[in-house]
């Protein structure tokens, strides 16, 4: 994907959350995306797109004020990560994409103040759905961004898994949307299915006198160890 109007579409499609300002939230959901679309390099693409609402957390919750009691200071900690993120807390609604060259870009168009940011994947240290009946978040860490996006409970896991399944995607050094266990769950296969010809042939040249029985066996039973 590399438009905006190819996210949008994405994101409807997979129910990966959606805008529900009455009237004009499809129009802004493609604004956002929009922004997106610009921030993309030449070759990159986007492999997930999804909409949520964006919960950024002030760096100054993790650094203890003047004054301030130990006591205090954790009480403050723990509320900040504790997950309880709710609705009209949140900055608004943001577009978010997972792209080929293994960063997350979110943005939110906002008249007179566009405002976007990328962050490597390798760089998020947390991905921690936090859920309730219907609503939840997923709090996301990295080395410089702390942030939830808030959704219904079945959009957050979704996102959790895209971002945790793309995390092990970059680990194989091809951001193609196949994860790590993915690619050797296939080479596995394939280097069975290979083996099984080999002993297909192995028979045959026993049929046809070529090998012994005991050059056979002992190629069947290395084959079964496989």
């Amino acid at each position: 994907m590399k438009t905006a109007q190819e996210m949008y579409l994405y994101s409807k499609k997979q129910q990966l959350g959606t805008n529900i300002t009455p009237f004009i939230g499809g129009w802004l959901q493609r604004k956002h995306f929009k922004l997106i679309e610009g921030a993309l390099s030449t070759n990159e693409e986007v492999l997930v797109a999804f909409t949520g609402r964006h919960h950024p957390e002030d760096m100054d919750n993790f650094t203890k004020h003047s004054g301030e009691s130990d006591k205090a200071f954790h009480e403050r900690v723990e509320d900040a990560r504790s997950g309880k993120v709710r609705y009209f807390e949140c900055k608004g609604f943001t577009a978010y994409a997972i792209t080929s060259e293994g960063r997350l870009i979110f943005a939110r168009w906002v008249p007179f103040n566009n405002d976007y940011k990328s962050l490597p994947l390798n760089n998020i240290n947390t991905i921690n759905p936090n859920t309730r009946i219907f609503w939840g978040s997923l709090r996301i860490e990295s080395f410089r961004e702390v942030f939830s996006i808030f959704w219904t409970k079945r959009v957050v896991f979704a996102i959790a898994k895209q971002l945790q399944e793309s995390k092990s995607d970059g680990q194989d050094g091809i951001m193609d949307g196949v994860t790590s266990s993915m690619h050797r769950h296939e080479a596995q296969q394939y280097a069975r299915s290979g083996s099984a010809a080999e002993l297909a042939e192995r028979k045959a040249a026993l049929e046809q006198g070529l090998i012994s029985q005991e050059e056979y066996d002992a190629y069947k039973e290395e084959f079964l160890k496989r």
